[in-house]
This record gives structure tokens, C-alpha cells and sequence, in this order.
């Protein structure tokens, strides 16, 4: 490899790198590349935290955050090594909530992955140009922007693989003697990879074969190596021994799982709960060659740079079981292709004889830092902040809770949580006021093969019902659906009251609209295009808040025969729904075929004198719902209801014309 290296392009600087493990030689010459590693983190440092979220972000960020700081276990595999760096991140920075210091160290570890990034491919091409353009290419671009700026455990990984390939660069450049201890020190990286994200086990067995080929060809492959090799990769996987002694502490008000016993390690190391080797259970996804199309060099180390490519995109792609033709879970899916775009590094052009291959390197590392920066700037992007912070303010004082000491008196319970059998055992006792007909949450009651006892949502809605108010927020779930024959639900904001069934509406309704109307007040973020990411999906819920009070009250008014009450109810819709749309430039079509909808009703039951300008807004806001949304399966209808309504227009104008 190192006369191969000599042979290419000119200049001897990979060479250099090479024999300075054997004479010394080129020590200067490493150092001031060294140098430019650090300049590159530290470029990468600033444009990150610039640009990082400032509080909390959307996905799995809360969740990893909470886990971290309750020193509890996130959702399946763990992710150990992310969790105490979050932790001891926690501890040594001063100032700031814990959301602000875990996203500043994932966006100092995004920037050291673009700095080694630099490294393997200066190192493997002896062209800096190379290195400048696959570290801005990479470090710039949407994807890995977008997941370096807020916590989540991408950009560990992204880093730990960068030193990886650095290594591996190394590795193929040495001579056989260097091999075994750049051996040893792989074998640990690779360990603390899989301590951190199960992806990356493709590129661990593709560079472990090669290793273990290369050592054996150069006559130094031993059983002790091999020992050696394995211990130090073991060594790697330590952080995974947090938790047993997480589960075992059983100190965290939130944790996932039960890791104190050999059963339920397994379980959770290889997501059993997740769905092992898929993304996540019961989702069916685009399919092996969708998922291939949609994701879409010379030397012995670049062939298995590309193999690692090859064989992690077609194993993705067929164990990605998310349909990707979801904005959303598209959003999901693209944040595991930067895996395989980390090891795509191009040796540049070599244009060294005229000075200016680093120059159109660093140019274009510009010009992909300028295209991305106004999408993956999240300096002001306090979506997911505004959405918890309104949501909690909301709900009526004396319910409980417990989230970084907003709203103490309210308590969270997970619906989906609470169907595992390690649920409540685990977490139980940290729910203090909420009580628990049974061991776990199942689709019918009675006790389990182990000896567990099984309780229904409905007994558990009735085991507190009269405690103190329950609420289901974003979703209530519907897979067991007993408590449907005794209760039904009752909006509240991005929530749902449970009540029971035949109770007043009227009962608590100033109260009820009082505190519907706080979410229309307070939401000041624009409506999303599509629901792609988690904060799109947390506004479009909020949007969805503004209104739902009034749409409640438009279904209601069609059960109920007494006009007075039917008037007043419809009457409240259409202050909501005006007001809404009236507040807002922008805002979702249905709002404006809801609104037709209670006009319509609501000129049946108004004077005379009120039905024309009913009539005209209806005829209006349908109008504007069909131009906004030309899919609704009901449009020829919309379509009809508008010609009556004219019609009708038409008659009353010409009677009133007449003086009728």
C-alpha cells in the first residue's frame, strides 16, 4: 500500500504518514495535518452550534434526554455508550437545561466526525482537496446537518465510524507489525460502535473479515491475537453492563424495559419488542428495491470502503420495514442512510499542479453549507418546547405531572408502555396517585400464564375515573376497545378527556372552552407543508387544537333535538371557526369545509334576516376547501351542496328584490 501510494499523484504526503511509524521521518508533516483536523472540527463546531436547537427537539430526543438523566434505559437496544456521555455532559456543563447540553455535545461530536472524516480521506488519497471536499460534502449536507444539531444517537455513530474508517485507512497503509496493534485498537472501536447503533454492525463484520484475511496473509494471525483481538472488542461493548445496573437500581421514573435478569438483557439487546432486524413492528415496508433506488477508489482499502457501502444498502433497505412513502417515516428512514454516506469519499480531481484543487474543494463545501444552512438552521426552532409548554399549561390545576419541574402536579402514563410486563414493576411506583387494577395492561382481564394479573383499559379508566380527570393526548389507543362501551371522548387541545358516556356537554363548558381557546391563542409557528418530520407533526397537531373544540360541538349539535341548546352550540362553533381563520393567512382546508358545514346548519336555525350572509359564507369557504384540496373523495357532493346553496342565494335575493 505505501508504494502504491508513492506511485499516485505526485506528491509522497500518504507515504510520509506511512514510514513515520518506521524512522520518524515526516513528523512535521503529520502534525500540521493534524493541525488542519482541528481547524476542520473547529470550523464544523461553530457552524453547528450556531445553528443547533436551543431546547428541545423532536423524535427520540426526549426520550434519550429523560433516560440520560434519570440514568434510566431508552427503547430498545439501549444505546448505553450515548447515554452516559449524555449523563456526564449532564455533570461537567455549568449552565444551560439538560436539553441545551445534550444537543451541544452532539453537535461538538458531529463536528469531530467531520474532522476525522477529513482525516481518512486525506490519508487515503495524500490529497487534502479530498479530505476538504468528503468532510464538507458530509458535513453539510441536509441529512447530516439535520441530525448533528439536536440530540440523537446518529451522530455518535457517525463519529465513531469515522474513527473507524480513519483507522482502517491506517490499518491498510502499514506495515505488518503496525497491523496487529491498529488490530486491537479496531476491535475496541468496533465494540463502542455496537455499544451506541446496531447498524453498524454491517460495516464491523465487513472490515472485521478483511482484517482478519490481511493479518492472516501477512503470517501474523495468531490464537493469541485472536484472543487479544476479542478481548479488546469486549472491552468496547462494556457500556452495555449499565443496563443491568440501571434495571437494577430501578431508580428512574422512566426507563424501558427490565435488563436485571439474562431473559431480559437479550430482549432488549437485540429489540425484540422493537422487532428484531427491523426498524419497528407491525409496519410493512417499501421493499428491497424501493429502498435501494430511493437511497441512492482504486486501492485494496477503497474496495472494502465500498463493499461495507454495498452489502449495509441492501441489507437496509430489506429490513427498512417503513413505508417511505410517508413523508414521515421517509424522515425516519433517511436519518440510518448516514451510515452509508459516511464511507462515499471521493479522491478529488488532482489538480495540485495549479494550486487550486483545495480551493474548489473548500468552494463547494461552501456552496453545500449555503444550499442547506436555511433548512438545518434549528437556532430558532422551539416547536417541540411550545408544544409541551402549551400543552401543560393547559390542563385544569390538580392533575399531576412530573417533567423537568413544569407542571408537578401531572402525571404521564405511556399507553403503549403499559401493555409490557415489565411496565409497572418497573415504573410503578414512580406513578404515585395512579392506580393499577392489575400487572399489565392487556386485551382482556384475568391472570397470564406467569402468574401475572391482566387488566383492560376500561378498568383502568374506572379505577381512576373518579380520582381525578384522565386524558389521552396525540392518540388514544384503539387495539383493545373495551372502555368504548362506557366512555367516550371530549377534545382538549391536542388531548382527549375521557367522560363518560351520557354526560352533559354543557357541564364545564366555559371552563372547557376557556382552555380550547389557549391553544389558538399561544401557537405562533406556521402550518407545516407536510407532516416529514416530528415537529411537523407536532404543529400540524396544534393547528388541529385550534379548532377541534368547534368541530366537537358541530358533531354534537347533530345528536340533539333541542333547538335551543343545538343553536348555542352551533353558534359556538362558528365563533371558533371564524375567529381561527380569520387570526391566520394561511390555514388547513378542512378548517374552511367545517366552517361551510356549521354555517349551513346554523342558517336553519337563525332569522330570516341571518341567513344570507350564512348562505354566502358557506358557499365561500367550500369554494375555497375544493381549490385547496382537490382530493377529498366527497367532492362531486361539495360540488352539488354548492349549487343548491346558489340557488337558494338566488331566490332569496330575488324575493327580497320584490319585497317578499
Amino acid at each position: 500500500m505505501g508504494r502504491e501510494s508513492r506511485g499516485r499523484g505526485g506528491r509522497k504526503d500518504g507515504a510520509a504518514k506511512t514510514e513515520i511509524h518506521k524512522d520518524g521521518e515526516g513528523t512535521s508533516e503529520v502534525l500540521q495535518w493534524s493541525r488542519i483536523q482541528v481547524t476542520v472540527m473547529g470550523v464544523l463546531t461553530g457552524v453547528y452550534l450556531a445553528t443547533m436547537h436551543r431546547s428541545l427537539p423532536g423524535g427520540d430526543a426526549g426520550e434519550l434526554i429523560v433516560a440520560a438523566d434519570e440514568l434510566g434505559v431508552a427503547h430498545p437496544p439501549g444505546y448505553p455508550l450515548y447515554t452516559l456521555l449524555l449523563k456526564l455532559s449532564f455533570l461537567l456543563v455549568p449552565n444551560g437545561t439538560v436539553a441545551l447540553k445534550a444537543n451541544l455535545l452532539t453537535a461538538v461530536m458531529g463536528a469531530a466526525a467531520g474532522g476525522f472524516l477529513f482525516q481518512a480521506g486525506y490519508l487515503l488519497t495524500g490529497c487534502a482537496a479530498s479530505g476538504f471536499l468528503a468532510a464538507g460534502m458530509f458535513a453539510f449536507s441536509r441529512l447530516t446537518w439535520t441530525w448533528s444539531v439536536g440530540a440523537e444517537v446518529f451522530t455518535l455513530n457517525n463519529l465513531l465510524l469515522a474513527v473507524l474508517l480513519v483507522t482502517a485507512v491506517c490499518f491498510g497503509q502499514s506495515p505488518p507489525n503496525r497491523r496487529t496493534k491498529l488490530s486491537l485498537l479496531g476491535a475496541f472501536i468496533c465494540g463502542l460502535c455496537l455499544s451506541n447503533q446496531h447498524t453498524s454492525v454491517v460495516y464491523v463484520a465487513v472490515l472485521a473479515l478483511w482484517v482478519l484475511f490481511t493479518l492472516y496473509r501477512d503470517k501474523v494471525l495468531s490464537l493469541k491475537l485472536l484472543v487479544q483481538i476479542s478481548m479488546c472488542f469486549l472491552v468496547g461493548l462494556l457500556p452495555y453492563a449499565y443496563l443491568p445496573i440501571s434495571a437494577v437500581r430501578r431508580q428512574a421514573r422512566w426507563t424501558w424495559g427490565d435488563q436485571s435478569t439474562l431473559r431480559g438483557f437479550l430482549t432488549h439487546l437485540f429489540r425484540t419488542e422493537y422487532g428484531t432486524l427491523h426498524l419497528l413492528k407491525d409496519h410493512e415496508g417499501q421493499g428491497l428495491i424501493q429502498g435501494l433506488m430511493k437511497q441512492g477508489q482504486q486501492r485494496e482499502v477503497i474496495v472494502v470502503l465500498l463493499l461495507m457501502l454495498v452489502t449495509y444498502a441492501v441489507f437496509f433497505a430489506w429490513r427498512a420495514n417503513l413505508d417511505i412513502n410517508s413523508p414521515l417515516y421517509l424522515g425516519v428512514v433517511e436519518r440510518f442512510w448516514l451510515q452509508s454516506d459516511l464511507v462515499v469519499v471521493d479522491r478529488f480531481v488532482p489538480l495540485r499542479k495549479v494550486k487550486i484543487d483545495v480551493v474548489i474543494a473548500l468552494l463547494i463545501s461552501f456552496l453545500q453549507l449555503r444550499t442547506n444552512l436555511r433548512s438545518c438552521d434549528q437556532s430558532n426552532n422551539f416547536v417541540v418546547h411550545d408544544f409541551a409548554m402549551i400543552t401543560l399549561r393547559a390542563f385544569p390545576e390538580g392533575y399531576f405531572h412530573v417533567s423537568e419541574g413544569v407542571r408537578p402536579d401531572l402525571v404521564i402514563v405511556d399507553q403503549e408502555v403499559l401493555t409490557y410486563n415489565w411496565s409497572i414493576p418497573m415504573m410503578g411506583s414512580h406513578l404515585k396517585g395512579i392506580v393499577f387494577p392489575g400487572d399489565q395492561l392487556y386485551s382482556h382481564s384475568g391472570l397470564s400464564s406467569q402468574g401475572r394479573k391482566l387488566f383492560t383499559f376500561r378498568q383502568l379508566l374506572d379505577a381512576n375515573y373518579d380520582r381525578k380527570p384522565l386524558f389521552g393526548c396525540v392518540g388514544v389507543q384503539e387495539h383493545e376497545r373495551s372502555w368504548q362501551e362506557a366512555y367516550e371522548l371530549r377534545p382538549f387541545g391536542v388531548c382527549m378527556q375521557f367522560i363518560k358516556k351520557g354526560s352533559d356537554l354543557e357541564a364545564g363548558m366555559k371552563e372547557w372552552l376557556e382552555s380550547s381557546r389557549r391553544f389558538a391563542a399561544e401557537w405562533v409557528h406556521p402550518l407545516p407543508e407536510h407532516d416529514a418530520t416530528w415537529d411537523d407533526v407536532a404543529s400540524s397537531e396544534m393547528w388541529r387544537a385550534m379548532t377541534v373544540a368547534g368541530f366537537h360541538l358541530l358533531e354534537n349539535a347533530d345528536r340533539v333535538d333541542e333547538q335551543e341548546k343545538k343553536t348555542a352550540w352551533l353558534q359556538e362553533a362558528y365563533l371558533i371557526y371564524k375567529k381561527a381563520i380569520e387570526s391566520h393567512p394561511r390555514v388547513p382546508a378542512y378548517w374552511h369545509k367545517n366552517f361551510a358545514l356549521v354555517c349551513e346548519k346554523l342558517r336553519h336555525l337563525s332569522p330570516k334576516s341571518d341567513s344570507l350572509p350564512l348562505l354566502k359564507a358557506s358557499i365561500a369557504h367550500f369554494k375555497i376547501y375544493l381549490d385547496s384540496d382537490t382530493t377529498d373523495p366527497q367532492r362531486d357532493a361539495i360540488q352539488n351542496a354548492i349549487q343548491s346553496l346558489q340557488t337558494y342565494v338566488d331566490h332569496f335575493e330575488k324575493d327580497s328584490g320584490n319585497g317578499v
